[in-house]
């Protein structure tokens, strides 16, 4: 377990004494990120690279590294936030990209202890280049700030605002609030073009990873990192409401929360079903590894290149190369290129001793990944039920695949086979001849895939909540951001509830007002199990404990055929109730003869709806109240006027007042 300490500033005026201080206890003192991290190393791995901004994520030259001056105070400054604040980190990195290079623009040095307003001013327009982030960014700078003070790292305490608004261009109408929502939507011949490759299924490794991510990613709204820790057994099958069976896949939740199940459109499940085929075969080499390595924790990987010989047998170089997975020919110069950072072996090959296979085992313990044998142990997962599990050199285009080092893709693996990255590795659109229309090279994001079905969802009128919850997303208000409607869509849509009949509205959870239903009052129904309910709960409490069938303010809808089924099982229930109160009551029993008249009255009243409700007489959208002359109720102020679609109804009827909203069908 990590330990996190506290860093108070000893010295009152001098900054740059309480910097070091600083930079001496992260580096020689905190463990986050592991005790055996590589300070000096500008690549920490699954946490980031400490390069300017926009060097990409893999392959980054010399010149897109940090300032050398900068690079210990930012590296202090990442492990203590994470280890402090025990949290992810998200956008720490672009505050301090954007404030390093602010410090060589207006100052000419990057050391972080002259940061003062100009300073900071010029962070924010390096800020801005983030366009979609840079609000993001931004406030990283304010917490950035707010660290310098509270540790006393600058001279003058400083007081900075985010200048960047927070982007609002989602809500706009205009021809460039238009343009910004395109931009989140993949182009139609990107589609067309992945969907060419995936059918004419692909064999370099790299190429089936991409198209089955990319596959998965089409069948439910989800993120790169979150399709990448699926397990291998990643379906689940369930019937819905109406009997038909529907696929989803599992996510699973961490800390003992039940597992997430996003179905996916029933279109695409065979697709889906043959992504994740491709990705269990590509990484049964991978699974096969990591589970030898689970269950033979003092035996060496028998893989097919493997010598056949016993643990303790002295090796040839020759034999130690195939062992390892490199070329025979290379002899011991290519055993001691192999070995160079693992003293213990090449102190072996140093005294000019034979290696044997259980040396090679424990260079390949050293080896296994943080945490093995669990790959995502909050999530229950391990190396080899995972759906990600390769081995080392898996996708590279020169080199064999290690038949002893485990390796699972990082989201940049995906993500920059989708991307055109100038002076970079040729994306999975260039390999394969796609282009633009226009001839320009094809870049896109993953998350422009979620925009779409989201887009895709609002366009099939699912609803809000639905959306929100297939879309892995803790609020709704969320969805908006990935409505990509145009305007005319939107005003279609609007039209058709707000023209639609009783029935429709019912059937598409739009609200239902009082005068729909017959009732004296402009107000929203509330939804009932059985219908709905014109009682106004901002005046008083229910009157009848929610016994909506023995109720007048009760209303049901011709033709809402999920209420109808409802109807017809509290029917069954209430009839197995009234059987054991009136076997009750033949027996004497105290009380029963009270419960018996009352379910015999309600198995009567229910009965009356369904015989009215099923008949042939009813037209659809029809709305039902039944009369019930023994009911009482403080709230009777008028006799409400009749209607001519208002079938039975109570010839006592009353104003409900204004009911405040429909929260949608039960």
């Amino acid at each position: 377990m990590s330990n996190v300490l506290l860093f108070t500033p000893k010295h009152e005026l001098d900054s740059k004494r309480n910097l070091a201080d600083f930079i001496e206890l992260a580096r020689d003192r905190l463990t986050v990120f592991g005790a055996d991290l590589d300070w000096y190393s500008n690549t920490w791995p699954k946490v980031g690279n400490f390069t300017i901004q926009g060097a990409p994520a893999r392959g980054f030259g010399e010149d897109q590294i940090l300032d050398a001056k900068f690079i210990p105070f930012a590296k202090a400054y990442v492990r203590y936030s994470c280890g402090f604040h025990g949290k992810k980190l998200k956008n720490e990195f672009k505050a301090l990209r954007c404030i390093e290079q602010a410090l060589i623009m207006v100052k000419g040095v990057a050391d972080i202890t002259l940061t003062d307003i100009e300073v900071l001013d010029a962070s924010a327009e390096v800020a801005r280049n983030y366009r979609s982030t840079a609000y993001q960014a931004g406030l990283a700078l304010v917490q950035l700030i707010a660290f310098l003070n509270e540790n006393r790292l600058v001279a003058t305490k400083l007081t900075w605002k985010n200048p960047i608004k927070k982007d609002k261009d989602q809500n706009r109408t205009d021809a460039e609030g238009r343009k910004k929502r395109e931009e989140k939507m993949p182009e139609d011949h990107w589609l067309d073009s992945m969907a060419e490759m995936f059918s004419n299924k692909l064999e370099a490794p790299r190429d089936v990873f991409t198209t089955s991510i990319f596959g998965l990613l089409m069948s439910a709204p989800s993120r790169v990192s979150e399709i990448q820790q699926l397990p291998l057994n990643c379906f689940h099958r369930e019937k819905d409401r109406n009997g038909v069976m529907r696929r989803g896949l599992r996510f699973y939740g961490g800390k003992g929360y039940a597992s997430d199940i996003k179905y996916m459109p029933t279109i695409f499940e065979d697709t889906a079903v043959e992504a994740a085929r491709r990705l269990t075969e590509l990484t049964k080499p991978g699974r096969e590894l990591a589970k030898w390595y689970q269950d033979h924790p003092n035996e060496f990987y028998r893989h097919a290149n493997c010598p056949n010989v016993s643990e303790d047998h002295p090796l040839t170089a020759s034999q130690a190369c195939e062992a390892v997975g490199i070329s025979s020919h290379g002899g011991l110069p290519g055993l001691r290129a192999y070995f160079q950072n693992y003293p213990k072996i090449l102190d072996i090959l140093n005294r000019g001793t034979a290696l044997t296979l259980r040396d090679l085992n424990d260079f390949c313990r050293s080896q296994l990944p943080d945490g093995f044998p669990w790959k995502h142990k909050e999530l229950g997962i391990k190396w080899s039920k995972s759906l990600t599990c390769f081995r080392k050199h898996e996708f590279h285009i020169e080199w064999d695949a290690s038949p002893i080092l485990l390796w699972t893709p990082g989201k940049s693996t995906f993500t920059t086979d989708l991307n055109f990255i100038p002076g970079q590795e040729n994306s999975i659109w260039k390999r394969h001849g796609y282009r633009n229309l226009d001839e320009t090279e094809i870049s896109m994001t993953s998350h422009q895939v979620r925009h779409f079905l989201n887009t895709v969802a609002q366009r099939g009128k699912l609803g809000e909540l639905d959306i929100a919850r297939w879309s892995g997303r803790a609020d709704i208000r969320q969805n908006a951001t990935y409505n990509h409607m145009t305007e005319s869509e939107l005003v279609d849509g609007a039209r058709e509830i707000v023209g639609a009949g009783l029935l429709e509205r019912v059937k598409a959870n739009a609200p239902v007002t009082l005068a729909d239903l017959e009732a004296v009052g402009d107000g929203i129904a509330h939804v009932t199990i059985y219908g709905f309910c014109v009682h106004d709960f901002s005046m008083v409490p229910c009157q009848k404990h929610r016994d909506c069938l023995n109720c007048t303010e009760q209303v049901c809808v011709k033709g809402d055929d999920e209420k109808l089924v409802r109807l017809k099982n509290v029917r069954d229930r209430t009839q197995v109730q009234l059987d054991k109160a009136a076997a009750a009551s033949e027996d004497g029993v105290y009380g029963a003869d009270r419960w018996t008249q009352h379910q015999l009255a309600t198995l009567e009243r229910v009965d009356q709806l369904i015989m009215i409700l099923e008949s042939p007489d009813t037209p659809n959208g029809a709305v039902i109240r039944l009369s019930n002359d023994q009911e009482h109720s403080v709230l009777k102020r008028e006799i409400a006027a009749r209607s001519e679609k208002l079938i039975n109804v109570v010839s006592d009827e009353f104003d409900m007042g204004d009911l405040r909203k429909m929260l949608g069908q039960f």
